[in-house]
């Protein structure tokens, strides 16, 4: 493979008066500046097909998971509990266009759960079309008793939300 890098240098001889109060010089540990590697990724594909790739494969890139190593070793790690290669508190995978952005202790007995369909109206001729989850078989850790839709921020009932109507000029 081709590699080619980048580098961004930060270096202020002299502070620049916006707030950290003195030159800049950041060597970090071998003494020849910050290094920061990522990557790029280019999909060659027609516009009409091109949200199908990027939006699901940034995702995918996204959220990858992490190789955390611990010390410990087998079930004794849990505290006698057999240990799961794998676990998933859902009962089946979601629709491919839906992405599960929070799920997570609220309340005593009560979680957020936030959904985000991943795609705009139109972007896409078959994952920018609606989609129905079914909220009381999909979950195996837990058994939803009840459902109370909130704003984004989950601070208020939804049918409480009062949104600004704007009117723009016209002529």
């Amino acid at each position: 493979s081709n590699r080619r890098s980048v580098q961004v240098h930060r270096r202020l001889l002299y502070d620049d008066n916006r707030g950290v109060g003195e030159p800049l010089v950041e060597l970090g540990a071998s003494k020849q500046g910050l290094v920061v590697r990522g990557r790029h990724l280019v999909l060659l594909d027609t516009v009409e097909s091109a949200a199908d790739q990027h939006r699901l494969l940034a995702q995918e890139l996204f959220m990858a998971p992490y190789v955390v190593l611990a010390p410990g070793g087998g079930s004794s790690f849990r505290r006698g509990q057999p240990s799961l290669p794998q676990f998933s508190a859902l009962r089946r995978e979601l629709p491919p266009n839906i992405h599960l952005l929070t799920l997570t202790p609220w309340d005593t007995g009560t979680l957020l759960l936030r959904l985000e369909h991943q795609f705009e109206r139109g972007e896409s001729a078959n994952s920018s079309q609606p989609v129905t989850v079914d909220l009381l078989n999909l979950f195996s850790a837990f058994t939803i008793t009840a459902v109370r839709e909130m704003n984004l921020g989950a601070d208020l009932p939804l049918d409480a939300v009062s949104r600004l109507v704007w009117t723009p000029a016209t002529g």
